[in-house]
């Protein structure tokens, strides 16, 4: 049944989330609900310019630059921005990610085996903003922003974790065994307009754990214990999840806001992102790289 196919594509970390979604079009012309294709067709062929994209799509972004004096230059150094207004900040290290999900696919592998990134390149008129903060004869020759490839995997989990509800959901209503004929007799007496919305539009807060777990991130702003909480749920040691603490609670010992890409806490995320690699604790890295991002995410700023 196709609706199994989808459902065993995207219980497997490694199945395509682009072969899932080109069938979950198909599905939805089999159940004569193509209305609800345009999240697919977005996702597949990348978001057009000037629409919406979906929270989940919006990434963080560091700001680089070249910079060189008389003396010396510096290739790649991050460029200081804290002296711009808070609206030119939220332009510079934020990035509304537009890539179709094959794009997306095709540059976290590249990220995994060889390194590389993505970045948005910065008009050279911008480099007047970034000097003023700079010491005096520094000059910037090229600035760009390095885009977070943390969040850009997070989409991946993002997908995934809501088709694979929906997908799930519908397969607990209509049963299980039927054709793709009764599937289509059974699922017009249904309200998958509603389901799909529900599933796929939602806060996306809960996250799929392989096949058989589900995890919602509840844990609040500054609530350290309840960020202990939704990261133990994952499987780490008491050890691990202590270390986690002193490294949160050193960073803002230090006047740093926890982290994930810096400080203490950010070589805590390192180690625990190489122990996902090795299948120490539950789920995939897709998996535990999202769930401790959006438990950090409620610890720092609220934000569900």
């Amino acid at each position: 049944m196709l609706l199994d196919d989808i459902i065993t594509i995207l219980s497997d970390e490694n199945g395509s989330l682009n072969s899932a979604l080109l069938k979950t079009k198909v599905l939805l012309h089999t159940l004569g609900k193509k209305d609800l294709a345009t999240w697919v067709t977005n996702e597949l062929k990348g978001y057009p310019e000037g629409t919406d994209v979906p929270e989940y799509r919006i990434v963080n972004c560091s700001v680089h630059g070249h910079v060189t004096s008389i003396a010396w230059q510096m290739a790649d150094t991050q460029l200081p921005i804290r002296h711009l207004s808070d609206e030119q900040q939220k332009s510079l290290t934020t990035q509304r990610c537009q890539l179709s999900i094959g794009s997306i696919e095709e540059a976290v592998r590249a990220h995994r085996t060889k390194g590389s990134g993505l970045m948005r390149p910065l008009p050279l008129e911008y480099s007047i903003f970034f000097k003023k903060a700079l010491q005096p004869g520094v000059e910037v020759i090229r600035a760009w922003c390095d885009i977070s490839m943390m969040d850009v995997e997070n989409i991946l989990a993002e997908v995934r974790s809501r088709l694979l509800d929906f997908c799930l959901e519908l397969r607990d209503v209509v049963g299980t065994d039927i054709s793709d004929k009764e599937l289509a007799a059974k699922a017009a007496s249904l309200d998958t307009e509603k389901m799909f919305s529900t599933n796929i539009m939602g806060s996306g807060n809960t996250i799929i754990i392989g096949s058989q777990g589900i995890q919602t991130i509840t844990n609040q702003k500054d609530d350290i214990e309840g960020l202990i909480s939704a990261v133990g749920k994952l499987g780490f040691q008491q050890q691990e999840l202590d270390q986690l603490r002193q490294s949160v609670i050193d960073d803002k010992a230090a006047g740093k806001q926890p982290d994930l890409s810096e400080g203490k806490t950010g070589k805590w995320f390192v180690e625990a992102l190489k122990k996902a690699g090795k299948g120490v604790v539950k789920g995939g890295i897709d998996v535990v790289s999202t769930v401790i991002v959006k438990a950090m995410k409620a610890y720092t700023d609220g934000a569900p």
